[in-house]
């Protein structure tokens, strides 16, 4: 990816926080792999499939980020670090590789599944979302419950998001 069109999307973005989130959320428990089952496209990640996030929690207590997607028929990865803030449903990302630096991306875990086997990720002013699961697939009847409660109680429209496809077995 050319790194000014990343600088300059990425500074486009706001950087504020602006949804309830969930309370409790236990980093050890949240650690690991979560795949993208549908999201709000963004000209990174629209189109691409197979895409997850990987967490790995630091002695710190930051947390590494590893994302890797298929796009255009090429293994696509971007690495970012997250700070968390006061509570642990709340971060701030920064873009490793690519290197972006100044900038601090929102993280908003706004929807958790009490056994954590699915969350959903928002963003201010509902500009992007992200439902994610621990496996390539929801089941239909809980993915339309997670859209009607973003439609519902967080003010997002059911309509944005779209369906990953995760067919690289």
């Amino acid at each position: 990816m050319n790194n000014k069109i990343i600088i300059l999307f990425l500074l486009i973005l706001s950087t504020s926080f602006s949804h309830e989130v969930v309370d409790n959320l236990n980093l050890e428990k949240f650690m690991g792999r979560w795949y993208v089952i549908s999201l709000i496209p963004n000209w990174i990640e629209e189109d691409a499939s197979n895409s997850y996030d990987e967490y790995t929690l630091n002695k710190d207590g930051t947390v590494d980020i590893f994302y890797q997607a298929i796009k255009k028929g090429k293994t696509r990865t971007i690495k970012q670090r997250a700070t968390v803030l006061e509570n642990p449903a709340i971060w701030e990302i920064q873009f490793i590789k690519p290197w972006v630096p100044f900038f601090k991306a929102p993280y908003e875990v706004i929807i958790l599944d009490e056994d954590y086997n699915y969350m959903v990720v928002g963003y201010p002013n509902n500009d992007y979302g992200w439902i994610m699961s621990r496996t390539t697939s929801l089941e239909d009847s809980i993915y339309k419950k997670i859209l009607s409660k973003l439609e519902t109680d967080f003010g997002y429209s059911k309509e944005h998001f779209k369906k990953v496809i995760h067919d690289n077995k």
